[in-house]
């Protein structure tokens, strides 16, 4: 990805309104002109969030198998991929419920990364 890409990730417990909370943002962005992209994540494959976020047109790239940082590979791949595919101006994330500790285990090591790039 060449341009600067926003990246806003919502966490909370299971049930807390994160896809709800997502496809908002989703809308707001995109209504004031900006391409979105979403990335969802849980511990089992062919999610639900997923498929509802796209059957409302989203482009959405998915983690499954478990969170976020037990996948960093995986959700560096997918935000990779829907930037080579998309190009989208932010990327929203939705880890799963029982993900904890975001900022030590995803936040930071993705500054890192992307600093470096």
């Amino acid at each position: 990805m060449s341009k600067t890409v926003r990246f806003v990730m919502v966490g909370g417990f299971l049930g807390a309104g994160k896809t709800t909370t997502l496809a908002r943002l989703a809308r707001h962005y995109m209504s004031q002109g900006l391409s979105v992209g979403i990335v969802t994540n849980d511990q089992a494959a062919d999610l639900v969030d997923t498929m509802s976020l796209r059957s409302q047109g989203f482009e959405v790239g998915e983690v499954a198998g478990a969170c976020f940082c037990c996948r960093f590979n995986d959700l560096i791949s997918t935000i990779d991929q829907l930037g080579l595919e998309k190009a989208p101006d932010v990327i929203l994330a939705e880890p799963v419920g029982s993900c904890t500790d975001l900022v030590a285990t995803v936040i930071q090591p993705l500054k890192q990364l992307y600093q470096a790039r």
